[in-house]
């Protein structure tokens, strides 16, 4: 017989668990690990060889099975929660109050941008290699179709608008579009942006940002701006780059003045100059339109947004005043439609008057600007005009900045080919996606990972100290939960008393659970915490919670934030939660770890013998919460992913609240199931490649893997 190994294991299609007997009698490991298993394996609605998450019904609704009666309270409300945190954050900014007190943030300030972004430390700068694929004449001007590597391999596509006549080195601009997916740097808007600026005399660079135009292809979405996360990169931190690498070829040119090179661009692209222009010191003017709000207006006030508007944690260092005072004294414009109503223009007026103090410490106070427009979002005419009115003073001194009106354009037909730099419609044959990038990220940091320590004191200090970075990176361990649960009725169910609980799990939050208990249980039972993709009303189907019940196992079946009855939109839950610092996966797992405190605190469940079970993806939330806590006495999982490397993928293999940021810099998915040792584990069928489960061959190599790197097959 073998020894028992103190680490929990990997399985696929198996029934048993390795344990040392530690956490209370052999019936308890026997119930809650060889009974939760068979159950599991049982638990399938679509046949017994279907992938967990594949085929499942969706749960009817029933009144009964809820616990607020479908109208859920605010204090359940996860997003809410995140919005009213965020702007708790946001509400802590001060203005300086003069130069000095500026100048002594300015550092410390722009240093937290450029790490929010991902780009602390900077990207090498390598060879761009960049690469006439098409020139085209036209009257007036001419265009060149350039590619160049941002990155090794990462190739970007641009063009390059060329005035005809003129001074020899003529000043440019850099037009970065906003979510312009099919089109990018050809959709109509920004073409005549484009024109009009060669109009009057600028060489202009517009490019496709990844996941638009010729750069919309598999591996490159913007979706994948949440395994990005994983790394710490971001998608606005790779669209930053592209456009500080657009200014080191423009810089290369001989037709360009390097001491004039203008940013500008609408949207997404009004964010790119938001973000690039406080970190690029080479812009020396810049015009972001219908994007500048505070980051207070838009997250109480904007609505959802793509992850790309959201940067981990920077809500505890900036306010956007701050970021366009990084700027000062060089000219910065914000022109917005006063109807916009994702960036709402009271939000948008509070931070140019707040950044404005700081350019007046600068002696620079006519160098920032608001135009406002009659218009909702879009980069209209007006707004257009305004850009290049301001970059043709900032640049050329041309003007006082008002308005340039726009010039008759006819814009040639979208599919000419002379627009685009891809002749045969693809990337050269050795281009790596985004997605591609990202996984050799998360490669090497995982690779990097120290081994677990095989002597038991060293192990329970590297386990001490993984855990604390683990919370650190998290964002931090959350207050106490304030109030025991609430119970909010009760009804019988199959001999079962079911109560319907709210149960706090920090302050401002509660999450709902149905706590079932077995007719004839002990007046001390243990008790298993229930999860599953399909939400706490599963538990009324579930083989596992049928066979639970009969042995006189309790059951809390729970929906964690924003899951189950307190969904909320997933994307704007979760990107806000970046913004916070705290990944709503990290909260999720709180609030297991609180409900199992919640547990633990009921006279009728037995303390040391609190478990959790999960099906599907919320698997991962329960590997987490075991990871970060000692109050989970034993665990199942079916059908979680058995590595974030598996994560990494376009369409995304796992929700959006699957992604925490900067969590691969410490430790993956295994390093937490190591975590939970000696406490037995068991992950059947884990998902690997393509959502798929690993077979029994994969299992066995991952679960050797995991042994070997932890040393305790040495």
């Amino acid at each position: 017989m073998r020894a028992p190994l103190p680490l929990p294991i990997f399985v696929s299609e198996a029934v048993g668990c390795e344990g040392d007997g530690t956490m209370g009698s052999r019936r308890w490991l026997s119930v809650a690990i060889g009974f939760l298993a068979l159950a599991l394996l049982a638990h399938r609605p679509c046949g017994a060889g279907a992938p967990p998450g594949t085929g499942k019904r969706k749960m009817p609704e029933d009144p009964m099975w809820t616990v607020y009666g479908g109208k859920v309270p605010e204090a359940a409300n996860a997003l809410r929660f995140n919005i009213n945190a965020c702007l708790g954050l946001c509400e802590k900014r001060t203005d300086p109050s003069s130069r000095e007190d500026w100048e002594g943030r300015r550092k410390g300030l722009a240093a937290e941008l450029q790490h929010a972004l991902g780009l602390n430390p900077w990207p090498e700068r390598t060879p761009l290699n960049a690469r006439v694929a098409g020139r085209a004449e036209r009257d007036g001007y001419a265009i060149e179709n350039v590619v160049f590597e941002s990155r090794p391999r990462f190739y970007v596509t641009a063009n390059v608008y060329v005035p005809k006549g003129g001074a020899p080195r003529k000043p440019a601009v850099i037009i970065v579009p906003g979510h312009a997916m099919d089109h990018g740097k050809n959709h109509e808007p920004y073409r005549m942006a484009q024109l009009a600026l060669v109009a009057q005399g600028f060489v202009v660079l517009s490019y496709d940002p990844v996941g638009q135009g010729e750069r919309k292809l598999p591996g490159y979405s913007h979706a994948l701006g949440y395994p990005a996360l994983l790394v710490g990169w971001t998608n606005e931190g790779f669209i930053v780059w592209d456009t500080v690498r657009a200014v080191d070829y423009l810089v290369s040119r001989p037709d360009v003045d390097p001491r004039r090179i203008g940013l500008a661009g609408n949207s997404g692209g009004g964010e790119n100059t938001f973000y690039t222009m406080p970190l690029e010191p080479r812009v020396a003017a810049g015009a972001s339109c219908c994007f500048v709000c505070s980051y207070h207006a838009w997250v109480k006030d904007g609505g959802d947004h793509c992850i790309c508007n959201h940067m981990p944690g920077i809500l505890h260092h900036l306010e956007e005043f701050e970021i366009i005072a990084l700027c000062a004294p060089r000219p910065f414009l914000a022109a917005n439609g006063a109807k916009d109503g994702i960036f709402p223009i009271a939000g948008t007026r509070e931070t140019m008057q707040r950044a404005a103090k700081v350019y007046a410490f600068h002696d620079a106070a006519d160098s920032i600007r608001l135009v406002e427009a009659p218009l909702p979002h879009g980069w209209a005419q007006p707004l257009r005009e305004a850009a290049v009115g301001w970059l043709a003073r900032g640049l050329q001194g041309k003007g006082d900045g008002s308005p340039i009106p726009e010039p008759k354009i006819e814009l040639e037909d979208i599919k000419s080919p002379d627009l685009y730099c891809l002749k045969e419609g693809k990337l050269p044959g050795d281009a790596k996606s985004y997605a591609a990038m990202i996984r050799q990220e998360a490669e090497r940091l995982i690779a990097a990972y120290p081994p677990v320590p095989v002597q038991a004191t060293e192990r329970a200090a590297w386990a001490r100290a993984l855990r604390e970075r683990l919370w650190q990176v998290l964002g931090g361990m959350p207050a106490a939960p304030p109030a025991p649960a609430r119970e909010l009725g009760a009804f019988e169910w199959q001999g079962h008393r079911v109560e319907r609980l709210a149960i706090p799990t920090e302050p401002g939050l509660e999450v709902p659970g149905l706590f079932i208990r077995p007719k004839g249980a002990e007046a001390k039972a243990p008790a298993v915490i229930f999860l599953d993709d399909e939400g706490k009303a599963a538990v009324k189907t579930s083989a596992l919670v049928e066979g639970l019940l009969a042995r006189g196992v309790a059951v809390l079946a729970l929906d964690p934030r924003a899951l189950g009855e307190g969904t909320v939109n997933p994307n704007h839950c979760s990107s806000d939660a970046v913004l916070l610092g705290r990944p709503l996966l990290a909260q999720q797992a709180w609030d297991i770890i609180s409900a199992a405190s919640h547990l633990k605190a009921r006279t009728d469940v037995a303390r040391e013998r609190v478990a959790v079970a999960a099906r599907g993806k919320v698997g991962i939330v329960a590997i987490l919460a075991g990871a970060l806590s000692d109050e989970l006495a034993c665990g199942v999982v079916n059908g979680a992913p058995a590595s974030y490397l598996d994560a990494i993928a376009d369409p995304l293999p796992l929700p959006r609240w699957g992604y925490a940021a900067n969590v691969l810099k410490v430790a993956d998915i295994p390093q937490w199931v190591a975590l939970w040792a000696p406490r037995p584990l068991l992950a059947l069928n884990p998902l690997g490649e393509h959502e798929k489960p690993l077979s029994d061959a994969g299992a066995t190599v991952r679960t050797l893997s995991l042994l070997e790197a932890h040393s305790f097959l040495k």
